[in-house]
């Protein structure tokens, strides 16, 4: 009997051999017939790229003669340079589950390459802390804890002015001490400095001013607004108590599913807007969740997923509380 208050983020392998869909096709035979879709991938990848141009552009194109013209063109550069970063690093999420390429070497070397270096760390060191995310998700010894945090103003302006990296970078720094594990993707951290540095550089000396300044700001500030956000609004619960310290008491498993609209594919890229589903299946590629989802539907969990379906907007504003 399935509990649909249970969205079995943490208890779903119970669940796993007992699974048949409508037509009778058991659920273990579904899943082996679900492979990666790289050409997706990379396309995916090579939007956010693409939207990072274009905002080089709009920045260059925008009259800053008219009123505030400055300031509207460096934030509003800042805010989308924030956002495409941030879409850009839930693809870490992809290579830290071997979904780059099928030889998992080969795998991590073009995650490192092609997203990792964006926030100076080697998906070898992810997926320190986004495994143990899998494994006590709920439990206060989650390595992705930002939802223990209550959606109020306070948690906007920590993350928006570098607090919450810092609790982030300490958490992320006393997993990695303790795990065994060689980090084999040492190179990412200078090589993602050295990138900053010389986008930030030659931006000042083309005179590109009001880009270099909005690249400052959308990495430094936005991009981590963003990337905060997202993770709370997919595993707060909305009966947590504000008043409990959930870095001392179990928070609970709870995720969300927000569906394939467009602002929730791009906000909650690389299958974050069916974050439930990779929950239940982490080894299996976002390219796949929609066929996942699909078989799910006309299974017992239909009710579950719909129970945990919402929306971005509408989760953001049944939680934010301005105290």
């Amino acid at each position: 009997m399935i509990d649909t208050n249970d969205d079995y983020s943490r208890r779903f392998q119970e669940l796993r051999p007992f699974l048949v869909n409508d037509e009778g096709l058991r659920y273990a035979d579904f899943i082996k017939t679900l492979t990666p879709n790289y050409t997706r991938l990379y396309l995916d990848i090579a939007l956010g790229y693409f939207a990072l141009i274009v905002t080089f552009a709009f920045v260059r194109a925008v009259p800053v003669e008219m009123d505030y013209g400055l300031l509207f063109t460096v934030f509003a550069g800042a805010i989308s340079i924030g956002f495409w970063i941030a879409y850009l690093q839930l693809f870490l999420h992809e290579g830290a589950h071997f979904n780059f390429a099928p030889d998992r070497g080969q795998s991590d070397f073009l995650c490192n390459i092609l997203v990792a270096w964006m926030i100076g760390t080697s998906v070898q060191q992810y997926r320190i802390t986004h495994f143990q995310h899998h494994r006590a998700l709920g439990k206060i010894d989650d390595g992705e804890s930002t939802y223990f945090s209550s959606l109020n103003l306070a948690f906007l302006i920590k993350a928006l002015f570098g607090v919450r990296v810092m609790e982030v970078l300490r958490s992320r720094t006393e997993l990695e001490a303790k795990s065994k594990r060689v980090d084999r993707g040492t190179w990412v951290r200078p090589m993602g400095l050295l990138a900053h540095i010389a986008i930030v550089t030659i931006s000042f000396f083309a005179r590109e001013l009001l880009f270099c300044a909005a690249w400052v700001l959308g990495a430094v500030m936005f991009f981590p607004l963003f990337g905060a956000l997202r993770q709370l609004l997919e595993h707060r619960d909305p009966s947590a108590d504000p008043s409990v310290d959930y870095n001392e008491h179990d928070h609970g498993a709870y995720t969300r599913v927000f569906g394939p609209g467009i602002f929730a594919s791009v906000f909650g890229a690389a299958g974050f807007n069916r974050h439930l589903l990779h929950h239940w299946e982490p080894q299996v590629s976002y390219t796949n969740l929609h066929e996942m989802e699909a078989y799910l539907l006309k299974t017992e969990l239909a009710s579950v997923i719909e129970q945990r379906r919402s929306t971005y907007l509408k989760t953001f504003l049944s939680l934010f509380r301005f105290t």
